[in-house]
Order: structure tokens, then C-alpha cells, then sequence
């Protein structure tokens, strides 16, 4: 059975997954997907699930207002130190307590599997939205069977437990345009191989189970045995080959 994460206890170490995994090509795609129309206008930027505030501090600048939401209190003191300009609410993605029609752009990176009830968070998007507003969902498919990941094989209740947590990109397209939305696409907007050897993936925080909701949401004694087998043979080469997908859907 599935462990319950609590995000508040993990919140001061969750930070370190951005200094060990590459994020460019997210972090183009966030780019794009904000950049606002007319440059005298002031934006309004929504991050649904927004953590430690990591997306938010990366785009921050003159002319936007940031308002992130998440429900984790220890994620929004983490992100409270970093996000000085910036409006933090600790709220429901599904019940956003923002006016209607008022805001720009909205995005979710990394965030969407946690939300208990998808179709109702879509629902509030086209609500919240402005004319010509837009959304971005970021995250994995674990369901199109393209991805190879050491942490599925290592792991097996991780790959069972993502595809019940993960909804297809085509859903998720479905989704977005019975809520309302329009010209619902998704892209790749970044391929991650990596490969390295057990005691390199060690060494920069791969085993730690804090290091993904994916090792945090196993029992115990499954991850301990995992690592286990794995320290055994420090030299064995673990190979990821992960794409990550960007859906948009806009408010016309």
C-alpha cells in the first residue's frame, strides 16, 4: 500500500531536486508560454501547487504579479523566504480563492498528480482566467511507453502506483476542453537521458528518498530493500531516459 506523503516535513529538503535534475528545457517553455502579449501590461501569474516557490523566484520580474497556492504550510514558509514580491496562499488548486476573470497566465509544473480532483482544478482555471489567458500543465506520462527510468525497475509499486497518479497527456487535453478551454495541445518540452553509475547517483542524492515524491510514496520496506540491491553493486550503471510534456489550453 502507497505511503501518504506529508510535503511539510519534507519541504526544506525538497529544494534540492532543481540543483540535481536538468530543468532548461522547462524553464524555456515556462518562458515562452508568459511572455506577455504587450509589454505595457502589467501580468497576473498563477502557480497552481506551487511549492518552495522555485518557478515563481525564476520568473520574477517588473510588470507581473506572482500569486502562488499550494496546501502545505512547510512549502510556503520555505517559499515565503524566497519569494519577497510575490502573494503565497495556502489554499486548494480545486477551490482557488482568486476573483474571476483575473488572471493571465496560469501554470502547474510537476504538481497536477497531487490534485485530488482534476476536472474541478480546470474548472477554476477557465473561471480565474482572463480573456486570452492561458494554461500550462507540466509533468511525465508514464503511460505512453516511451520512458525508461532505473527507479521503475528498481522500484517496482512506483511505475503501478505513477500510472494511477498520472493521467495521459490526452486526457488531460479532454479535460482542459470540457472545462472550457480551447487550442488544448501538448508538446515535449524536454528529453532527460541520464546515466550514471549507483554509487555516482548516491553520491549527488538520486537514493535519497526524499529526492521524489516517487521514493516517498513507496512502504518503507520496499525502498530500504531497493537500496539495498542497489548498494550492492555500486558499479552498476542506472539509465534514465525521461521526457517531460507541456499541455496548454487557453481561454477564448
Amino acid at each position: 500500500m502507497p505511503e501518504s506523503i506529508n510535503y511539510d516535513r519534507v519541504a526544506t529538503a525538497y529544494e534540492s531536486r532543481y540543483d540535481r535534475n536538468d530543468y532548461s528545457g522547462v524553464e524555456r517553455a515556462l518562458t515562452d508560454f508568459v511572455h506577455p502579449s504587450s509589454e505595457a501590461t502589467r501580468q497576473c501569474i498563477l502557480e497552481a501547487g506551487s511549492g518552495t516557490g522555485h518557478w515563481l523566484a525564476f520568473l520574477r520580474a517588473a510588470k507581473r504579479t506572482m500569486v502562488g497556492v499550494d496546501l502545505s504550510h512547510g512549502m510556503l514558509q520555505v517559499a515565503h523566504g524566497r519569494l519577497i514580491d510575490g502573494r503565497l496562499v495556502r489554499a486548494r488548486a480545486e477551490q482557488l480563492p482568486i476573483q474571476s476573470t483575473s488572471v493571465d497566465r496560469i501554470f502547474s509544473i510537476n504538481a497536477l498528480h497531487h490534485f485530488s480532483d482534476v476536472p474541478a482544478f480546470f474548472s477554476e482555471v477557465r473561471r480565474v482566467l482572463r480573456q486570452g489567458g492561458g494554461l500550462l500543465v507540466v509533468g511525465l506520462d508514464p503511460h505512453n511507453g516511451r520512458d525508461q527510468w532505473w527507479i521503475y525497475e528498481s522500484f517496482p509499486t512506483v511505475l503501478l502506483e505513477d500510472r494511477k497518479r498520472y493521467l495521459p497527456t490526452a486526457t488531460i487535453r479532454d479535460l482542459m476542453e470540457h472545462a472550457g478551454l480551447s487550442r488544448c495541445e501538448t508538446h515535449e518540452v524536454q528529453h532527460r537521458p541520464v546515466r550514471l553509475t549507483v554509487s555516482e547517483a548516491e553520491r549527488r542524492g538520486f537514493l535519497n528518498r526524499t529526492s521524489g515524491s516517487q521514493l516517498m510514496m513507496i512502504a518503507q520496506a520496499e525502498y530500504d530493500e531497493g537500496i539495498r540491491q542497489l548498494k550492492d553493486d555500486p558499479d552498476r550503471v542506472l539509465l534514465s531516459d525521461l521526457r517531460i510534456y507541456g499541455t496548454t489550453g487557453w481561454a477564448e
